[in-house]
């Protein structure tokens, strides 16, 4: 393994040198794209008019220089993806110690939303859009209200990918980096990897990956919010995900209302905008806006928007003349002055941005890629010196909304992904608070059921047994998911401005269970006492003993609720008639002693016994006519003694299928001699002792010793000798 090891961490070396040179040679790329692809004015404003004539060559000569740009950016981002994907795919296959890599077909390594494999692009600006990585909120519907809830065999599926990432984020120790710069590398490489493993798990298995490495995920977020050295687009497109694999299993979610982009837009110098009537526009997605109703609205209607301040660029011939006095060309500083403004309305929609669950919802519900389309719209709309036509200004226009569009959505990114301590950050929010609608709408759909099935009356032993079982699997469901929130690590606490969850009260369903509990063990107890009575004949003392506990199961009803009480008497009345239609056992002891006489033995034997706890006392032993043990003894042993009384004793067979009980009501017949020699604490035990006295009387009637002998033989005595 030592070899295999070295091997590994020397390739992980090298891939890892390589990754950072392509990131520096990025970064170059995009301070050069900042200072020299935008087209700009010296003052305030930031978009140059394509109106004006005299300016329309230099127009198109800056516009083919962004797209030089643009595209050298395009394909360093793409190496640097295919680069990143290469560490992964080494470090996941290594961690699975050689195990195959799951085949994946070729799209298997696009998103669904079919915008491509870029990190950083959208489907048509190729600067960072955060809808990227996220598939459609329709992509899978099968599951339902179990959207959190896992079963089994969910929580038992794991990937090598899935677990080196878990390992990795769990294993994060800032504490091991020097300095703030190493730290923030190594956590954004880390989001970096749990992107690319959601980008190559492609749309069938996006769901499992996720789902895998949720807790770990968001444990290193919040591990690391404090800090504040992740690249909080990143954050948000990894809780973009998250939040969208929810809702393409939730339709309790689905159905929420969100406010259309409109609404977070408006003119600096007119408030409002003016597009708000742009419902049928083809840049607007129908789906997510729902009239009132049973539609749920997420937020308040009063959304403020967000101020776009663009200008008309007014050239002047004094301007560019002050410029060629200072040395300064018009171009350059043209760009500069772009480069800075459209710096700063990224940082104005961060600002915006923070916090904002309304806007966070408009993200996570919206399309991959129509948001920033619809921005683009807006702007065009609002601003008519950016949607000009004509063969020469058609591409210079369709930058200037490019660039305004992708610096709006790049502040709104990274203001959502910001951590407002001592909470998270706006999509955090947004997630916890979907998470525990998801929750709540779970434990609902449970109450409501249990609350059926505790309103069902039983009708016989089998129902009841259905309804318990029924009632006790939505019980054990309830206290899963119960467990589930407790554990949960997207979930906000109060500590952290998260709300309580109201769980439904299920105080009548845990009523009904308990009672049906208490039902099926008096039903269990009838059953046993019709199994008993179903052997034939009975003798008296069983019988009754029988009575006696279908008595003591009435006096149990007042443990069972109203609707329980109809099914228990009914089977407790059917199971008496039962016992008390047998017919007595004719061969009872009980009936029989009492008719002998004692001219029906013709020898008595004489034992004396010594318990050492009361006076010694005899009893005298014979047989009569049937072959049978016949005992005289008083019928108590102490003072008033009663006078003698003549019995049949049983055999010990009889015994063999008797309770304690039962057992003790047969000694009750006899003289009290037999108790107090036989009687133990058991019932087998009390066996034991009466087979050994039944031994040693008969023993002593000679015209039974041939009776003992075969008894013996049949292994009908019970003791141990």
């Amino acid at each position: 393994m030592a070899p295999r090891s070295l091997l590994r961490h020397c390739f992980e070396d090298a891939l890892k040198t390589k990754l950072k040179s392509i990131e520096s040679q990025l970064n170059e790329a995009l301070n050069a794209s900042d200072a020299r692809s935008t087209i700009g004015s010296e003052s305030a404003s930031v978009i140059s008019s394509p109106k004006i004539t005299e300016s329309t060559a230099d127009s198109s000569s800056v516009t083919k220089r962004l797209e030089e740009e643009l595209a050298k950016r395009d394909a360093l981002i793409e190496k640097l993806h295919e680069e990143n994907e290469k560490l992964f795919d080494r470090l996941t296959e290594k961690s699975g110690l050689g195990s195959a890599p799951q085949a994946s077909s070729p799209s298997a390594n696009k998103p669904a939303n079919g915008q491509g494999r870029e990190i950083g692009r959208s489907d048509s600006s190729k600067s960072r859009s955060p809808d990227v990585f996220a598939s459609p909120v329709s992509q899978d519907k099968t599951g339902n209200s179990g959207a959190i809830v896992k079963s089994s065999n969910e929580l038992a599926k794991t990937t090598p990918a899935g677990e080196y990432l878990t390992s990795a984020l769990m294993d994060f120790d800032p504490d091991q980096f020097e300095g703030f710069a190493a730290i923030a590398d190594g956590a954004n490489k880390l989001l970096m990897l749990v992107l690319a493993a959601v980008i190559k798990a492609g749309a069938a298995r996006e769901h499992e990956i996720l789902a895998e490495i949720r807790d770990a995920v968001f444990s290193f977020i919040r591990k690391m919010e404090p800090k504040k050295v992740m690249d909080t687009m990143l954050v948000s497109r990894v809780k973009i995900l998250y939040i969208r694999s929810l809702l393409a299993k939730s339709p309790e979610l689905q159905s929420i209302k969100v406010s259309p982009v409109e609404r977070f837009l408006e003119k600096s110098n007119t408030g409002r905008s003016r597009s708000s009537s742009r419902g049928s526009s083809p840049g607007r997605s129908p789906v997510h806006h729902h009239g009132h109703g049973s539609r749920t609205a997420l937020v308040d209607e009063h959304v403020h928007g967000f101020k776009v301040n663009i200008k008309q660029e007014k050239k002047s011939k004094f301007s560019s003349i002050v410029l060629k006095l200072r040395g300064i060309e018009e171009e350059t500083w043209r760009q500069h002055v772009t480069g800075g403004k459209l710096r700063e309305i990224t940082e104005e929609a961060k600002a915006f941005s923070i916090g904002n669950k309304a806007l966070a919802a408009l993200f996570v519900h919206t399309p991959a890629g129509e948001l920033q389309r619809q921005i683009r719209a807006w702007l065009a709309e609002n601003f008519e010196f950016l949607s000009v036509t004509g063969a020469d200004a058609a591409g210079g226009a369709a930058g200037q909304l490019e660039l305004l569009s992708t610096a709006i959505m790049d502040g709104w990114m990274a203001g959502l992904g910001t951590a407002q301590p001592p909470t998270t950050d706006a999509l955090g929010q947004l997630l916890s608070e979907y998470t525990k609608r998801v929750y709540t709408s779970q434990l609902q759909h449970l109450k409501d059921i249990a609350g059926t099935l505790a309103t069902e009356e039983a009708d016989d032993p089998a129902h009841v047994s259905k309804l318990r079982s029924a009632l006790e699997s939505v019980d054990h469901k309830r206290r899963k998911i119960m467990q589930q929130m407790r554990t949960d690590t997207a979930l906000l606490t109060k500590e952290e401005g998260g709300s309580p969850i109201r769980n439904p009260l299920t105080a009548a369903e845990d009523a009904r269970l308990a009672s049906l509990i208490s039902l099926d063990n008096i039903l269990k107890q009838v059953k046993e006492v019709i199994r008993q009575s179903s052997t034939g004949p009975m003798r008296k003392s069983k019988r009754k003993a029988l009575l006696e506990l279908l008595d003591d199961l009435l006096t149990q009803m007042p443990s069972l609720l109203d609707i329980d009480h109809p099914c228990a008497q009914k089977q407790i009345m059917e199971a008496r008639k039962v016992v008390e239609s047998l017919q007595e056992d004719p061969d009872d002891p009980a009936p029989q002693s009492n008719a002998l006489g004692e001219g029906e033995v013709s020898q008595w034997n004489v034992l004396q016994f010594n318990t050492g706890t009361t006076a010694p006392f005899i009893i005298k032993c014979g047989a009569n006519s049937s072959g049978e043990l016949v005992i005289k003894a008083d019928l108590r042993v102490q003072e008033p003694k009663g006078g003698e009384v003549i019995r049949v004793v049983p055999r010990p067979t009889v015994l063999a299928d008797l309770s304690f009980e039962e057992i003790k009501g047969v000694f009750e017949q006899l003289p009290e001699a037999v108790s107090l020699l036989a009687l133990a604490r058991t019932a087998d035990g009390t066996r034991a002792r009466y087979s050994r006295l039944y031994r040693t009387l008969a023993s002593k009637v000679t015209a039974l010793k041939e009776t003992v002998a075969e008894m013996e033989r049949g292994g009908v005595f019970k003791d141990v000798r």
